[in-house]
């Protein structure tokens, strides 16, 4: 359009040029300054108007190339830059990925304000502090990186984290993460690092709400899952021990979804709290209620330790468990002590000798011994149990120092126990 108007004034411009000096009129033109004074035609100052105007665009047009050249190897030079930078963003990596972490952090940090990518040279220069033990060097690396892009809030905020984690401090990390959670309450990963720190801080209480939302999002698998619930409630239970409340650790453990309390585990650790606060009989009847319709032989043991008193309907119960496990030497143990603690000396006597024709343990001659000396009047066969039972406990110890001694001693001989010939 401006070319066109252009064309159109020097079209008009000649055509007048043209007419007067066909009709021989060129006009005159005169200006006076001061004592000076000027005269000359139209056509020559119309002429020279005009190549005024030619010059002048033609400067415009050299001013326009040189300002193009300009731009043109400025940003060449910025280019440059750039890929410098992104070369030693890359160096940088590699040497974090390899472990070398103060060149790492040189190197990332070399060309900063030419990076295109920010973000990602502050938290790896961030890592690389990490792993240098510079943690202020570290969370200034982070601030800058929030400076640079605020709205990489949660990925600044998920390093800082897992940072925090790594170097074991905890509740800064849960201060952190709490406010994660708080700007984005599903996000997957921000609740992961918040279980892995209230387990680290052993916070079942905010643990177990936790495993609610992680459940409903399907983050875990169900094993684990599983296995953190079991943790979970354990460490709820261990909590209520170890306030020596017995009414609270039984509120706790009636809480416990039915699952987990079929956990035979779980049952077992429950039992052995009851056992700390003396509550034996509550003990007994858990671990009897247990074995009704989970049978295993770490929890028979378990019961066999408990010495209490039971009544005769629970006695029968556990006496109808010789049906299916007869040959259970730990089983016989527990009716002994059982029969003893009612007195019923001649049962006692048979479950205790039939486990020792199972398996020789100290306890169970150490209670056939007291029997016979003490109510069957029978010291005789109640100093053989005596002797019978030491060296049983004698050989026990024997063995426990021999698989010592060959767990601890790769290099050097095991000690060997010589019996002299001369006596």
């Amino acid at each position: 359009m401006a070319r066109f108007i252009r064309l159109i004034l020097v079209i008009i411009a000649a055509i007048t040029a043209f007419t007067m000096y066909s009709m021989k009129d060129v006009g005159y033109l005169t200006a006076g300054f001061g004592g000076y004074s000027f005269e000359t035609t139209l056509l020559i100052v119309g002429g020279v108007l005009l190549a005024g105007v030619l010059v002048l665009q033609a400067l415009l047009k050299v001013f326009s190339l040189i300002h193009r050249v300009i731009i043109f190897f400025g940003a060449n030079r910025k280019v440059r830059l750039i890929e410098k930078a992104r070369s030693l963003l890359s160096h940088g990596l590699i040497e974090l990925a390899e472990g070398r972490f103060a060149e790492a952090e040189k190197l990332l940090l070399k060309q900063l304000k030419h990076s295109d990518n920010v973000l990602l040279t502050y938290l790896s220069a961030a890592r690389a502090a990490q792993q240098q033990g510079e943690h202020e060097r570290r969370d200034e690396y982070l601030r800058k990186a929030h400076e640079a892009t605020p709205t990489a809030e949660i990925a600044i905020g998920l390093t800082k984290a897992e940072l925090q984690l790594a170097h074991q401090q905890y509740e800064q990390a849960l201060a952190n993460l709490t406010h994660l959670h708080d700007l984005s309450p599903k996000h997957a990963y921000v609740i992961k690092l918040l279980l892995k720190t209230y387990r680290r801080l052993a916070d079942w209480k905010n643990l177990q709400l936790l495993l609610i939302d992680a459940k409903k999002q399907k983050l875990l698998s169900k094993d684990e899952i599983h296995n953190l619930e079991l943790e979970t409630w354990r460490g709820l239970l261990s909590d209520q021990s170890h306030c020596k409340d017995l009414k609270s650790l039984a509120t706790v453990w009636h809480k416990l979804p039915d699952a987990l309390k079929d956990d035979t585990n779980l049952v077992e650790y429950y039992a052995l709290l009851l056992i700390d606060l003396e509550a034996f009989n509550r003990a007994e009847q858990v671990l009897r209620d247990h074995l009704k319709s989970h049978w295993s032989e770490s929890t028979v043991i378990l019961y066999s330790e408990l010495d209490v008193v039971i009544d005769n309907q629970q006695l029968e119960e556990v006496e109808s468990w010789l049906l299916e496990h007869q040959h259970n030497a730990h089983l016989l143990l527990a009716l002994g002590k059982l029969c003893l603690n009612k007195k019923l000396w001649g049962k006692a006597r048979n479950h205790l000798e039939a486990s020792l024709s199972i398996q020789a343990m100290p306890e169970t001659y150490l209670k056939l011994a007291q029997l016979l000396e003490q109510h069957m009047d029978d010291a005789k066969q109640a100093q053989i149990y005596y002797q019978q039972g030491l060296e049983c406990l004698a050989g026990n110890q024997h063995h426990h120092l021999e698989i010592e001694a060959s767990q601890h001693n790769t290099e050097k001989p095991a000690l060997k126990i010589v019996q002299s010939d001369n006596v």
